[in-house]
């Protein structure tokens, strides 16, 4: 109800509610991203792993994408680059399994014999003894 001695109108309310649960959406969408998508300067270990794919995984070809190329390039801002940042950095931070991995890039790249060779590499090249997380960031 209108308090017409405070002066404050009636949607106030739903107003706080709505910032409320904009505020929640974005909490909610940063957890689900990879623990250095934040900090990725930070993540040492990842880009250098990152970095040395498409030189030891000659073609990075997943699908139709040649992400070997996207990597030299720094594709940021090609949404497919993107994805597989995040996704392979799931991967080496341990956040996603190397099935749950290649299903997801098959899911968006789209499936194919090229892709097997990649996939073994892409693995094969994961230090044994990586993080969960970036060092000393969380």
């Amino acid at each position: 109800m209108y308090n017409v001695r405070s002066g404050n109108p009636p949607h106030l309310p739903l107003l706080a509610l709505g910032r409320a649960t904009l505020a929640l959406a974005c909490a909610t969408l940063a957890v689900g991203c990879a623990p250095d998508s934040f900090r990725s300067a930070q993540a040492t270990g990842f880009n250098a792993y990152v970095k040395q794919l498409p030189t030891s995984c000659r073609p990075l070809q997943i699908g139709s994408q040649d992400l070997g190329e996207q990597i030299l390039s720094d594709a940021i801002g090609n949404s497919n680059y993107e994805y597989f940042i995040d996704a392979t950095s799931k991967l080496y931070y341990n956040r996603m399994s190397p099935q749950s991995y290649r299903q997801a890039l098959e899911g968006i790249f789209g499936a194919g014999t090229p892709n097997n060779k990649s996939f073994e590499c892409i693995f094969r090249t994961l230090p044994p003894d990586r993080p969960n997380a970036p060092g000393g960031t969380y």
